[in-house]
């Protein structure tokens, strides 16, 4: 069970709250977890075709109606995550609380927090041409940077500059468009990892970072404009969603 201490919507002290869901963990829990979905989001959780994905998106999608009602002191079926006219989520609510959510493989991640924000985790084993992606996607600085990086663990090097870029554009809301509106460094654990946004090298330093590993094979990465914050990260454990 989720204590208000878990939950406090009070960030004052410039603080952003992770949680981190393993669909593995709740495994059985299907018809429960369905019960926390609009009858938009079950008609298209029973549209994958493929049940690991399924999965996976059911615990995301539950997981992140069941902490919004917990952060807001709302049911969890009353009020509608809406989406601004670029797709990014959104639900009206006086605390200003943000959200983003991200999910690959087994791992989802929730991040809330008084402003904007943008996450975005993968899995280092999933499969991309990486040479591909990088001339596609990265600018020639971007790819200096990761030949600076990639000798030593090519996978892990590659995935945390993309996950970097990604997190910017869930948290601007942008999409793939803004892709080449930001330019971003490779070398690891960098809270100012940004190197130009939209041209300015001044505006990039207003980006904070925050990379981390939130189950073994796995990367995840944090954006928001802001001052660095304080994280606190939280597993969310089956028996929470039970009072």
């Amino acid at each position: 069970m989720l204590t208000p201490a878990d939950t406090n919507p009070d960030f004052k002290s410039s603080r952003a709250d992770i949680w981190i869901i393993e669909a593995s963990e709740l495994a059985g829990f299907d018809q429960f977890l369905c019960e926390l979905l609009t009858p938009d989001e079950v008609v298209r959780y029973q549209r994958f075709a493929c049940r690991q994905i399924a999965a996976t998106w059911l615990a995301a999608r539950a997981s992140l109606r069941f902490l919004l009602a917990r952060y807001l002191s709302l049911p969890v079926k009353s009020f509608a995550v809406k989406t601004e006219e670029n797709g990014k989520p959104y639900v009206e609510n006086r605390y200003n609380l943000g959200f983003n959510l991200s999910h690959s493989g087994n791992i989802a991640v929730i991040a809330l927090a008084d402003r904007p924000v943008g996450i975005d985790v993968e899995q280092l084993t999933r499969k991309v041409d990486s040479d591909a992606v990088l001339q596609r996607f990265f600018s020639p600085l971007e790819q200096s940077s990761h030949a600076q990086y990639s000798q030593l663990d090519p996978a892990h090097t590659f995935f945390r500059g993309w996950t970097r870029k990604e997190a910017v554009l869930k948290a601007t809301g942008e999409g793939i468009a803004g892709l080449a509106h930001n330019e971003i460094s490779f070398a690891p654990d960098l809270p100012r990892a940004m190197l130009s946004y939209q041209g300015s090298r001044e505006v990039a330093q207003t980006w904070f970072f925050h990379e981390f590993s939130p189950a073994a094979g796995y990367i995840c990465a944090f954006a928001c404009q802001s001052p660095p914050l304080r994280f606190r990260k939280i597993k969310l454990l089956k028996q929470m969603f039970v009072d």
